[in-house]
């Protein structure tokens, strides 16, 4: 019978810090944070201290240059003997001996490689593999073989990393396991860890695979001695196996050494011409950037954008809002572009409902309709709640409901639930989860995030290749990620209120009071049909129509319908 296998601590981490060092890797973590799956016993503050870790070598990879030359590459493995190969084979650099460990000269052909013929052939065939593979920061893991240089040597681990230079194309590092140690590198540890010299030689040794009688005798120690260096060590650096320690040795080797994995541009250019921005200084001095677009003198609509603070519509919407005498007012709220983030104190929906009073005072607009998309349905509830002489009405598009039963988690597609279960239940493990996955869609492109995260929603990856919506999600989005912009913090803050507060009571009182409709995608993997169903049945009072061919990005596939509903609230 076959037995569910269960991730152990030891997953866990190598997940963890593979995503740290190569965002690409983010899938192979997010199901390992199940809180069903988790190994027993394991602590949320023995991993927070892992998360917080793994959160430093993070930050330090995005801020590595951003170069895409020969030596900029192998500069960032320069703790490693490794070779560089092009699409052709042929060997482009070199690290350290790895020269004489393979047997072959930069500039020379790796089928000239001095290796045993079986074990070049085996080589050669991984690196055509790697080369094969579709994606150029492949999400995949490294590929491992092990080098056997003879009968006698001890063989050596070889990992394949594929990567891409702007003017080559395609290339694969051919990393051993026979690292360079950094110079310096022993008083990094001293500082960090109180380690000795003896204990630092060990782990060097451990480093290079060798079993604690090979260290011994190569020390000249017992068996005994050592391995209560190796417990002192395991004691000091806080880990609990001899794996772990040397993944922590080697993540500090990178951060030694200034490597990282690069950040590559994003594959749509960026813009922010057409758009004319207005600033706006709220009572206690907090910078609100707000945009106006449609009927000059229409009736006014407040748009609350989404936790992805879409800036941008289809140029044929925005059209359409000017036709139906709308006056779109659009805010950059707190924490996105050059607004200023809200206090850290508080929760974040009741300061968000207060600058939106503040700004519809400063324009003079009374009670008028609310369109909010996504998770933007809370902070409406939250600011109806504050302020109920100021929303006539509200349209929500992709609307999320308050989570109040298990189910309503487990229902969601991976990405979704693994975020949200992770807000809902260990929240202080969240940022490090946000920030890998805005790296990973600043490192892939925002169009290849989207295709990934919404792949299980046809209706929402079509909208890309509509060239109006895809500028509308691509450009629209240039404050929340961007080469300028980055706004994962405040984008933790809004998925921890959204999972830790029960706002239920807000939006029945909402919906008793003004009208409220709600446009929702029938392929929406945060609130499936079945859900709403449930939903529909929680909140009478609520018109809820389900939408074909859409769903979390609902608005970009019916926003005529929802400005027709707009159009008749005013």
């Amino acid at each position: 019978m076959n037995q569910t296998r269960f991730p152990s601590t030891d997953d866990i981490l190598s997940a963890l810090y593979d995503v740290a060092l190569a965002p690409e890797c983010y899938a192979r973590l997010l199901p390992l944070m199940d809180r069903e799956a988790m190994p027993a016993g394991v602590s949320e503050s023995y991993l927070l201290t892992h998360f917080h870790r793994a959160e430093e070598i993070l930050a330090r990879s995005l801020t590595a240059p951003d170069q895409q030359d020969i030596d900029v590459l192998m500069a960032r493995f320069s703790q490693s003997t490794a070779i560089l190969v092009d699409a052709r084979l042929t060997v482009l650099a070199a690290n350290g001996p790895a020269e004489q460990l393979f047997g072959v000269r930069v500039g020379a052909a790796l089928s000239n490689a001095e290796l045993p013929e079986d074990t070049r052939d085996t080589l050669i065939a991984q690196v055509n593999k790697r080369l094969a593979h579709r994606n150029s920061a492949s999400g995949a893991a490294d590929t491992l073989l092990e080098l056997h240089k003879d009968a006698q040597s001890r063989p050596t681990l070889l990992k394949l990393h594929k990567d891409r230079l702007a003017k080559i194309g395609p290339v694969v590092l051919i990393l051993s396991s026979d690292l360079i140690w950094p110079e310096g590198f022993d008083s990094v540890l001293t500082t960090a860890f109180a380690l000795t010299p003896a204990e630092i030689a060990v782990i060097r040794r451990l480093i290079r695979s060798e079993n604690i009688q090979e260290i011994a005798a190569a020390r000249g120690r017992s068996v005994d001695t050592i391995r209560t260096q190796v417990k002192t060590i395991l004691n000091k650096t806080d880990t609990r196996s001899q794996a772990e320690l040397i993944r922590i040795v080697l993540m500090m080797m990178h951060i030694a050494t200034g490597t990282g994995e690069q950040t590559i541009p994003d594959s749509q250019p960026e813009t922010t011409e057409e758009i004319q921005w207005q600033r706006f200084s709220l009572r206690d001095g907090r910078r609100l950037d707000y945009r106006i677009f449609g009927a000059p003198d229409g009736s006014p609509v407040m748009v609350w954008p989404m936790d992805y603070g879409f800036t941008r519509w289809p140029k044929r919407a925005e059209d359409q809002a000017r036709a139906l005498g709308l006056r779109v007012i659009l805010p950059l709220r707190g924490g996105y572009g050059p607004s200023d983030s809200p206090p850290a104190h508080g929760p974040l929906s009741e300061h968000y409902a207060c600058d939106m009073a503040e700004l519809m005072s400063h324009l003079k607009i009374e009670a008028c309709p609310h369109l909010a998309l996504g998770v933007d349905v809370m902070f409406v509830a939250r600011f109806a709640t504050l302020f109920p002489h100021l929303v006539s009405s509200l349209v929500g598009c992709g609307a999320v409901f308050p989570v109040t039963e298990p189910n309503q988690i487990a229902c969601m597609d991976k990405w979704h639930r693994m975020i949200l279960a992770t807000a809902r239940h260990t929240p202080r493990l969240l940022p490090f989860l946000i920030k890998a996955g805005f790296a990973l869609a600043q490192k892939a492109g925002k169009d290849a995030f989207i295709r990934n995260i919404f792949a299980d929603a046809p209706g929402d990856l079509a909208l890309l290749d509509d060239a109006q919506t895809r500028e509308a999600l691509l450009n629209g989005s240039h404050f929340t990620l961007s080469k300028d912009y980055n706004a994962a913090e405040i984008f933790t803050r809004t998925t921890i209120e959204q999972m830790t507060w029960d706002w239920s009571e807000e939006l029945h009182a909402l919906a008793q009071r003004v009208p409220v409709h709600f446009l929702q995608g029938a392929e929406d993997t945060e609130v499936p049909a079945d859900m709403l169903a449930q939903h529909a049945l929680r909140y009478p009072d609520i018109d809820m129509q389900l939408c074909a061919d859409a769903g979390r990005l609902v608005f970009f596939r019916v926003w005529d319908k929802a400005l027709g509903l707009l159009k008749d609230l005013s």
